[in-house]
Formats: C-alpha cells, structure tokens, sequence
C-alpha cells in the first residue's frame, strides 16, 4: 500500500496502516513525520507537544497518571481499544511497560510486532512508535530526570523532532536502517 486513503482510515486494517509508515520511503521518522501530517487531516485526531499541559480532549480520552519522585518520572496512559497512536520520540532508553491489552506497533527497525501484556520493551533513544491498539491498553513508562514539574519532566525525556536528538544517536540509527 503505497498512498493511505486518509479519509477512508476506519476502514483500514491495522496492520494496513502500520505497513504504509514501515513501507513508505525514507528514515522511519521522517515516514513518521509525514504519516503524523496525514493523520492531522482525519477530523478528531488528537494532538500533544512534549512540554505543554495536555489538551481537555487529551486527558479524557487517554487518561495519564503521571508521578516524579527521587529523580524517577513514571507514566501511565489508558489508550482506548481502536486508538491509532504517534508517540514522540525518546530521547533515553528506559524500561516500558504493557500492563495489560494488546498493541500492534512497529519497532525500531521497522518490523510489525504485535504484544499482550503483560509484557515488557526496553526502549531506546531515538525510539519513536506507531502502535494500534486492539483492546483497551495501559502502557507504563519509567524515566530519569531531575525535573521538578511533569511538563518539564516531559520535555527532558521526550524530543517532538528526531533534529532535537543528539547527532551521534542519529547517526546509530540511520547506520541500523541502512543495513
């Protein structure tokens, strides 16, 4: 599949529309990025810079549960059963969490992997996920930061352009797609 049809996304298989980002060309963020663009076009797509209070619509339909307590920021986010989420991108390694459900999402070399929780991902800098959700899903997250308050917890950990990580991380991982 070459072109997402974008207003015809319901009813699109899952795995349909994970292939188009893992297939389309160019540096898996860069697939993201313009995968993220189309999606803004789908009327109620929900948006969130890392940083930045999250919006009314945000916090009812993906409920966050945030703490910071002796340099950890921990997260736990409900993602609603049918939900098709862009995560930003991480800017740490760090122990991730499906607590329960089951997601579909693509790995950082770009292969389709479906999971059911729980289970656990080691997630690494750079990493930055498309995930469909096939049940009622609740991921956790655990970081390092000395972050006082949770949006600056969350623009320590989390970069909303791959250009804001360190030129070394990119440059491991344009190394890990071209092989």
């Amino acid at each position: 599949m070459e072109i997402l049809e974008v207003s015809k996304i319901e009813e699109q298989r899952p795995e349909q529309i994970l292939e188009y980002v893992q297939h389309s060309r160019g540096l898996i963020w860069e697939r993201i990025e313009d995968f993220k663009d189309q999606l803004k076009k789908v009327e109620g797509v929900l948006e969130h810079t890392a940083g930045t209070s999250q919006s009314k619509e945000m916090t009812e339909t993906y409920p966050l549960k945030q703490h910071i307590e002796n340099g950890l920021y921990t997260r736990e986010l409900f993602m609603p059963k049918g939900s098709l989420i862009v995560s930003m991108i991480h800017k740490q390694q760090h122990p991730s969490f499906l607590l329960k459900g089951k997601v579909s999402y693509l790995t950082d070399s770009g292969e389709l992997k479906t999971i059911v929780g729980p289970h656990t991902i080691f997630t690494q800098t750079g990493t930055q996920r498309v995930l469909y959700i096939h049940e009622d899903t609740e991921w956790a997250c655990v970081y390092k930061t000395e972050a006082k308050t949770f949006e600056e917890a969350e623009a320590d950990v989390y970069a909303n352009n791959y250009r804001e990580l360190p030129q070394e991380t990119i440059n491991e991982i344009k190394e890990l797609w071209q092989e």
